[in-house]
């Protein structure tokens, strides 16, 4: 017979484990706001270090440094990703989340937060190759070495790599989405609303027959 103290803390993993996911996500705003804050200052010296190459030439600011021009693009790419940052974060970790959930697997919170750095990783990347590279390519690269590195870890505490290729193909599929709102300037919000209900109506989908009162009572769930 299970004891009553086990049957309590498993009553209540479900919530906690929600719980947890959502302090984390807004934990990790405490590292991005410290990339923000590079961004900030790297714009701004180099604005600066533009201007006194436009003084010492006596030229206009605006052409004295060509790659200025694309690396304060990148930037105002870093700025806008940054701001979709927690929907992100939220629904990799819902992924997770749902596979611990529906395949009975056990996944502890520092899986969780690994794979929350490794998001991280993403905007302080796109910011190092935003000011050597194009925007574009500063995206794709910094979406490849981020998806690799979450992907390569899913295949061990997914124990699955069919279940490390779902993670593969939402992380395209984020990034993709994100990449096209980011570009998209006058339909950025319907682009970005329109895609929150396609993420809602999956999310539906995929746990429309799942018993919530039975994962609270630890016990496995119906697919």
């Amino acid at each position: 017979m299970t004891p009553p103290a086990l049957t309590q803390n498993r009553r209540h993993t479900v919530t906690l484990k929600l719980l947890f996911i959502a302090a984390l996500v807004l934990l990790l705003q405490l590292p991005l706001g410290l990339v923000n804050n590079l961004r900030q200052e790297r714009a701004t010296n180099r604005e600066a270090a533009n201007v006194r190459i436009a003084q010492t030439r006596g030229i206009d600011a605006q052409s004295a440094y060509n790659p200025a021009v694309a690396a304060a693009e990148g930037y105002r790419m870093v700025e806008r990703s940054l701001k979709h940052s927690v929907l992100v974060l939220t629904l990799v970790f819902a992924a997770f989340f749902l596979f611990e959930t529906l395949a009975g697997l056990r996944l502890h919170a520092v899986h969780y937060g690994l794979v929350g750095a490794a998001l991280c990783l993403f905007y302080l990347a796109l910011l190092a190759f935003g000011e050597v590279l194009a925007p574009g390519w500063a995206y794709v690269g910094a979406a490849v070495a981020s998806s690799l590195l979450i992907v390569c870890y899913s295949i061990t505490i997914l124990r699955s790599y069919v279940r490390a290729g779902s993670i593969a193909a939402l992380l395209a599929a984020e990034h993709s989405v994100l990449y096209v709102v980011l570009r998209m300037e006058d339909y950025a919000l319907l682009a970005g609303t329109a895609s929150l209900f396609v993420v809602l109506a999956a999310i539906m989908f995929f746990t429309r027959n799942v018993d919530w009162f039975a994962q609270e009572a630890g016990k496995e769930a119906r697919a």
